[in-house]
């Protein structure tokens, strides 16, 4: 995995403006690319002098390696781990996310960020209730994951029905945002938004049309403070609605 430009851009986004910080947590040992061309180098520049004014790119590469703890730090966290099922990267956890969780890992991290792993396992399901394990109440997971254009490149291409029918309907986490980002430099700029199918009672309907090449579903949700009886089954919202007016 590694962390472009476009996305590094939306990662500080999403902790200045929501106040995250603590211990945090990348599933995989993301890379450090930072910055390409054009839009998205623009991108990165802007949101790097407004929410990090006076930090340079070169003040966010690891001094010895290609990796991005770094980055993270730089960005407000007090610690930074990586979880991989592999010590391939030297991940400072080896753990297979779709196994049983051991329990010293449940609820020790304020920010887990999946930059591209969760679609590469095949249980699904697992991960991301282990994830769940393993944020603390008042947590955020912070997810870029390939949503369209991206055939053959893992198991899945995560759409937004994970973010609303699962984080939010059956996990009761607050959707901070949830967005279709372009990956290509050139369209960096031009983010489409959906509604929320949990609001209007039908499958997400986007507000514009995507970009060409790979869009990357740009998301954050918030575990609830208190704990609540999570669901073991998971249904798109829509055939919900069905099935109850159904049953009237």
């Amino acid at each position: 995995m590694a962390l472009p430009d476009t996305l590094a851009a939306r990662f500080i986004e999403t902790v200045r403006e929501n106040d995250l910080s603590g211990k945090m947590a990348m599933l995989g040992r993301q890379r450090w690319v930072g910055k390409r061309r054009k839009r998205s180098a623009a991108l990165f520049e802007r949101v790097l002098q407004e929410h990090m004014p006076g930090v340079s790119e070169d003040d966010l590469k690891n001094p010895n390696d290609e990796y991005s703890e770094t980055f993270f730090k730089k960005v407000g966290f007090s610690s930074v781990d990586s979880i991989d099922v592999s010590d391939f990267e030297n991940a400072s956890i080896v753990q297979d996310l779709a196994g049983k969780l051991p329990r010293k890992l449940e609820r020790k991290f304020d920010v887990i960020y999946d930059g591209g792993t969760c679609e590469h396992i095949f249980d699904l399901p697992t991960a991301y209730r282990n994830i769940h394990k393993m944020l603390k109440p008042g947590g955020t997971l912070i997810g870029h994951s390939p949503c369209n254009n991206w055939i053959n490149h893992s198991f899945y291409q995560i759409n937004p029905e994970i973010v609303y029918g699962f984080w939010e309907k059956t996990m009761g986490y607050e959707v901070l945002h949830c967005n279709l980002q372009p990956l290509m430099p050139m369209y960096a700029h031009k983010v489409v938004t959906m509604s929320n199918p949990n609001e209007t009672g039908k499958r997400p309907r986007l507000h514009g049309e995507l970009s060409s090449g790979g869009i990357i579903l740009n998301y954050a949700v918030r575990k609830p403070m208190r704990a609540s009886k999570a669901s073991t089954k998971v249904y798109q919202t829509d055939y919900e609605n069905r099935w109850n007016v159904a049953a009237e």
